[in-house]
């Protein structure tokens, strides 16, 4: 039988595999000193982007599409050339658009300039990879001392009804993951969701759950001891608003599943509001910083870093030198059924191999690149969400999640139906006797009507 980890057990090993990692080296990272040697020779002369729509997997690729539109769907490979022919490459997930700032900003200057930025992550890989390949050494030696050479990984999705949420578990799995995050959602049950996953994960996956942020300790406790009773329930994000960090301890006392901050400040980790702390799409110096803090309180972190193999590696490279990156860091990196690097990134045991370099270790097929770039969107017919209570009522919705500021209207009834007071229906929680999914039965006459009844309002009630 599984005996889940309880959070004080899993500070305790954090604390036992950080011996003797704690005391920095005594002399200079010598690539640093010969970075500063060389700094003047490498100058950067060209920046490119190329914005391409990589297909996800069949099995949940309409259910994405529908769930986060293409604005999520989308990403951006920046490409920075030099004058002796290096290129360094950087990615972002979604629509990167580089500014007449940025240009102004990097051209002209040395890679060996932007060591430890704090902003624009995209540059941050090209400029590292590119000093890793000068010096050919991989890009890890430039950032700190090696602790780790595999990167635990987790998996990532959506929140879908619970049969579609047990796929996604036996996927994750078949592709060698332990871990799977999600946001949560006030549309679906997460329950019922807990338990359809429950059934079909092996005995050592777990979940990661993120809570959004956006509620009170009334309503998520009892969410939360609900989740407790089952194995697979690994980690807690963000359960409730910041606003109370009384109640974020007295979660992180109560339950055995660590509570992670993310959208929280770094002293939550510190004053013990927080068991873990994640360093969301953070600038290699800011990770740095909350690298340092976890570190000094012994508590551990995790990168997420949303994208593909580009992101990935250079995500592997910071975790290798962090000690206390020790929680599965996120990535999408196996979301999608197609790649734009030469290199795979193998999983193995719930983990992949750091790359040896140089630089980040992975290459972009420039041509499969720049066609993907050229490829236009594909195209999904209409549909509507149709939100359906046990006990009534049922209420379709249109959703528009291409639209700026509306990808992740999903998650709160809120933003999904466009008003705060007087929602139909239970008062808005995740644990609600509730199923939601897509309606696109077109030719039903039914379907017809409240897609006509829609184009004036956010929703109709059937």
């Amino acid at each position: 039988m599984f005996q889940r980890q309880h959070r004080r057990t899993f500070l305790t090993r954090l604390a036992g595999a950080g011996a003797g990692l704690l005391v920095p080296p005594l002399c200079p990272n010598p690539w640093l000193l010969a970075a500063e040697r060389v700094r003047d020779r490498l100058r950067i002369t060209e920046i490119e982007s190329y914005t391409f729509y990589l297909p996800y997997h069949e099995f949940n690729s309409t259910d994405l599409l529908r769930y986060h539109s293409y604005r999520l769907q989308a990403n951006t490979v920046i490409l920075v050339r030099t004058n002796v022919g290096l290129v360094g490459t950087g990615q972002s997930w979604g629509i990167y658009n580089v500014s007449d700032e940025q240009q102004v900003k990097y051209i002209g200057t040395s890679p060996f300039d932007w060591l430890a930025s704090r902003s624009d992550l995209p540059f941050n890989m090209a400029m590292y990879d590119l000093m890793g390949q000068y010096l050919d050494i991989p890009v890890w030696k430039l950032i700190g001392e090696q602790v780790r050479d595999r990167m635990p990984v987790s998996a990532w999705t959506a929140s879908f009804a619970p049969e579609k949420m047990a796929n996604e578990i036996k996927h994750a799995a078949s592709l060698g993951y332990k871990w799977l995050k999600y946001h949560i959602d006030e549309t679906q049950n997460v329950v019922d969701q807990t338990r359809a996953m429950q059934a079909v994960a092996p005995p050592d996956f777990r979940v990661h759950y993120d809570f959004n942020v956006n509620s009170h300790r009334a309503a998520i406790e009892p969410v939360l001891d609900a989740l407790r009773e089952f194995p697979i329930v690994g980690r807690i994000e963000d359960p409730i608003s910041t606003a109370n960090p009384e109640d974020w301890q007295y979660f992180c006392d109560k339950y055995d599943f660590p509570i992670v901050a993310h959208h929280a400040p770094v002293n939550f980790m510190v004053n013990g509001a927080a068991d873990g702390y994640m360093a969301g799409h953070a600038p290699v110096g800011q990770a740095m910083n909350v690298a340092s803090v976890a570190e000094h309180v012994n508590k551990p972190i995790m990168l997420q870093q949303a994208g593909t193999y580009i992101n990935q590696a250079f995500q592997a490279h910071e975790a290798s030198v962090f000690p206390t990156a020790t929680m599965d860091q996120v990535n999408l990196a196996e979301l999608w059924d197609d790649h734009v690097t030469n290199e795979t990134m193998p999983i193995e045991d719930g983990s992949i191999s750091v790359p040896d370099g140089p630089g980040l270790g992975v290459t972009v097929d420039i041509e499969k690149l720049k066609h993907l770039a050229s490829r236009p969107k594909k195209l999904l017919k209409p549909y509507l969400v149709r939100i359906v209570y046990k006990n009534g009522p049922t209420i379709v919705a249109r959703h528009i999640p291409g639209t700026e500021g509306h990808t992740d209207d999903m998650r709160m009834l809120t933003r999904l139906l466009g008003q705060k007071k007087d929602l139909p229906g239970p008062i808005p929680g995740y644990m609600n006797d509730v199923q939601t999914d897509w309606w696109d039965d077109i030719d039903d006459p039914a379907w017809q009507k409240a897609w006509n009844a829609t184009k004036k309002k956010k929703y109709v009630l059937v």
